[in-house]
């Protein structure tokens, strides 16, 4: 896990230190009225005519867009529809960078932009000022894309002609070096003939070069994608006070610069029951930073149409939600909530470094019926490419979560988090029901390094719907099921990754009693399980069970547990109890260290994983979450 960047050394634009609640009225340019480009994103390579779904802005309020390249009019789309469009010829345009840029309008008159950075790059284009040049040896058409986060990248390709279950070959670089690193096979996809996959362990505001191929064959496409900057650029700093009123954001930034709001240090809001949220944010472009934020009558922090691209960060959130009887909270109030709509699709949000604990009420226990109370993190039918890093949530007797980070609608082609996501490096405990809940479309979703505990479910995946989505090196202490991993109801299908996770087992029995499985009714199905230390509570524990699903693939597994796949499954699998190394495993708790002694089963013999394992040491892998000699895993707030 690599330090986050505290931000302390953003350059600022201009600092004008405002009272929160003398917040000047925004510009008509706010509000209602927001645009912002859904394809291509900012520092994509672009080539040929862009136009459709290659270049399109979402909205709301909007009456017409105007499109520019650079000061050059491109079109304007007055379909107010909520996938407006652009017509772009690139080769008209030098290679290299340019501003391309949507301008929506209200019926009034009103307006706002939004401006994003693209790299033209057409064989035999000419350079400014210059003549056109040959493209560099080696190089290969324009295809695929990416979609980035901080340290990932999800994939998407469509192949020549049908791979089969060998998928497409992937290998990338840093832009500048000369050679490829593999990456894992993509998934191919027969229901849109598409390959899809995602790279991880990526550097964070680097520019990558990503190459796909049939398996075994020549890359014959490549693509480049840039990985986000840990440092945001900020335009302008509101200095939030203390109170108890609720905080209306309706005033956003740029791509250029966003509107941070913070306060001095100990800045505590406290609604005590008076105001249904102590930040409800409206406007995109927005970093939440360093306050403590208490009481709110519902949601501690709202997120509502007109927001995108925020941040929200080093905040203490406690106390919030509403009662639906006694102690019981109402569902899914949340430290940070969104409800999105058919106008409303929020997309690029980071929640990092958060303490979220005890909310005013807790959920009922499986013991009464299925958990129904508050969430620390709940988006509901939303866009996705979020990230949710190094977070703390816990609560006290009395009131426990309903799951700690998720959402919904699970049987959907969106849910929760949608695509394009990662939830890594949290510390989560005390919910009845799922430390993450992760349903829906789980497109290129990835979770990883987190330390779960005290849950019913640690990561739950009912259903997968689109997929791949990918679960590794997540360690799970005291609880139920690590992976709930079903398909119901017309949803599933799509492909899930198990790799590389730990299960604990304290003294007591406490710990996790089953590893990944399905339901009755609810079959896992199309889910790849590789050297996991799945470590259940009994012998007669459930290590794997696929509930009557099909088209699994199970090896390389430490187990002691029971198993119910397929035939031939876990060939070269592990059986028995690890073996950890003196001061690893339970006795570490949440401190860190799992490593497996050189005695145990699993040491130095996992199989390899390109992209996901490179960093092993020793011999090989090893099998669990921690790499023996590798620094000690950290969880939550850094």
């Amino acid at each position: 896990m690599k330090l986050i960047n505290t931000m302390a050394a953003l350059a600022v634009c201009a600092v004008l230190p405002l009272e929160a609640q003398a917040v000047s009225t925004p510009p008509p340019t706010s509000g209602s009225l927001d645009v912002w480009f859904k394809a291509p994103r900012t520092g994509n390579t672009v080539s040929g005519t862009l136009s459709g779904a290659t270049c399109y802005v979402a909205g709301a309020g909007v009456s017409r867009v105007q499109f520019f390249m650079d000061g050059t009019a491109l079109n304007t789309d007055s379909t107010m529809s909520d996938g407006m469009q652009c017509q772009l010829d690139t080769t008209k345009f030098a290679n290299g960078a340019h501003q391309l840029k949507a301008v929506a309008y209200t019926s009034s008159g009103a307006s706002r932009a939004d401006v994003i950075s693209v790299n033209v790059q057409n064989q035999g284009s000419p350079p400014p000022g210059g003549d056109p040049t040959p493209p560099p040896t080696g190089s290969l058409p324009a295809g695929g894309k990416g979609i980035a986060t901080f340290e990932s990248v999800g994939l998407y390709w469509t192949p020549p002609s049908n791979p089969g279950s060998a998928g497409c070959d992937v290998s990338y670089r840093k832009a500048g070096e000369s050679a490829y690193k593999s990456g894992m096979s993509l998934w191919y996809d027969s229901r849109n003939n598409e390959c899809r996959g995602s790279l991880v362990h990526l550097t964070p505001g680097t520019d990558y070069e990503v190459r796909f191929a049939l398996a075994g064959k020549t890359p014959v496409a490549q693509t480049t994608v840039k990985t986000w900057s840990e440092q945001f650029p900020i335009a302008r700093t509101v200095q939030v006070t203390g109170g108890s009123g609720q905080l209306n954001i309706t005033e956003g930034g740029s791509p250029s610069g966003y509107v941070l709001y913070t306060g001095a240090a100990g800045t505590v809001r406290d609604a005590a029951n008076g105001a249904d949220f102590n930040i409800k944010i409206s406007a995109p472009y927005v970093i939440v930073r360093g306050l403590t934020l208490k009481g709110a009558r519902m949601d501690a922090i709202q997120l509502a149409q007109g927001a995108h691209d925020v941040v929200i960060e080093n905040n203490d959130i406690s106390g919030w939600g509403r009662s639906r009887g006694g102690s019981l909270g109402l569902d899914m109030e949340a430290a940070v909530k969104a409800r999105c709509t058919s106008s409303f699709n929020l997309e690029r949000v980071v929640v990092q470094n958060n303490r979220m604990h005890d909310p005013r009420y807790g959920s009922n226990s499986w013991s009464t019926a299925h958990p129904e109370g508050p969430q620390a993190i709940s988006f509901i039918e939303c866009g996705g490419n979020h990230v949710f890093r190094y977070n703390e949530i816990w609560s006290s007797s009395g009131h426990y979560f309903n799951d700690g980070i998720g959402g919904g609608e699970n049987f959907s082609t969106k849910g929760f988090p949608n695509s394009d996501t990662d939830i890594y490096g949290n510390r989560i405990a005390n919910t009845y029901d799922d430390g993450i809940e992760s349903e829906g479309a789980n497109k290129n979703v990835r979770i990883w390094g987190n330390y779960i505990d005290d849950t019913y479910i640690a990561v739950a995946s009912t259903v997968t719907h689109t997929g791949p989505f990918y679960v590794f090196r997540n360690v799970y202490n005291r609880g139920g099921t690590f992976g709930k991993s079903g398909q119901k109801a017309g949803y599933g299908g799509g492909r899930r990754y198990f790799l590389h996770n730990t299960l604990l087992q304290p003294s007591g029995g406490a710990g996790a009693n089953e590893g990944i499985k399905g339901n009755t009714g609810e079959p896992m199905t199309n889910t790849v399980s590789r050297n996991n230390n799945w470590n259940v509570s009994s012998s007669g524990g459930m290590a794997i069970g696929v509930i009557g699903g099909s088209e699994n693939s199970f090896d390389y597994d430490l187990s002691n547990g029971s198993m119910t796949p397929y035939s031939g499954a876990e060939q070269r699998g592990f059986v028995g109890m690890p073996v950890y190394a003196s001061g690893n495993g339970a006795t570490s708790g949440a401190g860190g260290m799992y490593q497996l002694a050189p005695t145990s089963r699993g040491y130095d013999t996992a199989v390899r994983l390109p992209n996901f394992n490179d960093s092993f040491l020793g011999a090989g892998p090893d099998v669990g979450a921690h790499e023996a000699g590798a620094p000690a895993m950290r969880f939550g707030v850094r």
